[in-house]
């Protein structure tokens, strides 16, 4: 009986606050606009929000968690779901986003912002971020991914 039991790997606190911390100082450190850096555990449940002073409070943080979720529920990055989703025509290109995004009730948006955190093969949580441009964000959010490696490899972080 207990191999049918699932042990899943997630995230925890600290190591979601950290990355979340990284994602923001890379945001000021380059002098991006403020954004909303969400973190969520492997099943999508939100475990860290920041949103920087100055940040727009309405859909700002919408669209952090959106990228975040995303990730989990299709396992892929949002620029890879972009891509994937949105080549063609040039109809398809607003269709599919639109209808994606509808179907979910906003849990799934295509713009680039949102990364898988993975350790050791596993998927145990996601960043998304949102308030700067799409590429700006997602810059913040491999800054986090970036911390997140350096804590599991070194055991420390910046």
């Amino acid at each position: 009986p207990l191999n049918m039991l699932r042990n899943k790997k997630t995230i925890s606190l600290e190591l979601a606050d950290k990355i979340s911390t990284a994602a923001i100082s890379a945001c000021v450190s380059s002098n991006f606009p403020p954004v909303t850096v969400v973190v969520v555990d492997c099943d999508a449940n939100p475990v860290v929000s920041k949103r920087m002073d100055g940040c727009p409070t309405v859909g700002i943080p919408q669209f952090a968690l959106a990228k975040a979720s995303t990730c989990i529920t299709l396992r892929l990055s949002t620029r890879e779901i972009r891509d994937k989703y949105t080549a063609g025509s040039d109809l398809s290109k607003v269709i599919v986003p639109l209808a994606m995004n509808t179907i979910s009730s906003s849990h799934i948006t295509p713009f680039p912002g949102g990364v898988l955190l993975k350790h050791e093969g596993d998927i145990i949580g996601a960043i998304g971020v949102s308030g700067a441009s799409s590429d700006e964000d997602e810059y913040c959010a491999l800054k986090g991914v970036e911390e997140l490696v350096n804590i599991l490899t070194n055991g420390q972080h910046n």
